[in-house]
């Protein structure tokens, strides 16, 4: 049978573990920008997909979310904007091909 103790020590343990996981992964991060990598691409899948075990609710994965989301509700209206423009060139083009006729008022 596990002793109370000894589960308090395992929950530090995996706590400390958490703590590092996520130091490290922000760490590399903010040095990817400057192209100052700690860890390869590889490990540091590796460290995320731990700390998603070992804590899946962990901030540091909602924080891409929010960030994710915001450029989301930025691309939507782009997108539309982006469409009815398209529209207003295919009218303009189409009214000056065919109905006015350059050669003819030329």
């Amino acid at each position: 049978m596990i002793k109370k103790n000894q589960m308090t020590k395992d929950q530090d343990i995996i706590q400390e573990r958490i703590d590092f996981l996520v130091n490290e992964v922000k760490l590399n991060r903010s040095l990817r920008y400057y192209n100052k990598k700690k860890y390869s691409a590889k490990e540091c899948d590796g460290l995320e997909e731990e700390l998603r075990k070992l804590d899946p609710n962990n901030p540091l994965f909602y924080e891409f979310m929010k960030k994710s989301s915001k450029i989301r509700s930025i691309l939507k209206p782009l997108i539309i904007l982006i469409i009815a423009f398209g529209i207003v060139i295919v009218f303009v083009w189409y009214f000056y091909m065919f109905y006015y006729d350059p050669f003819i008022y030329g």
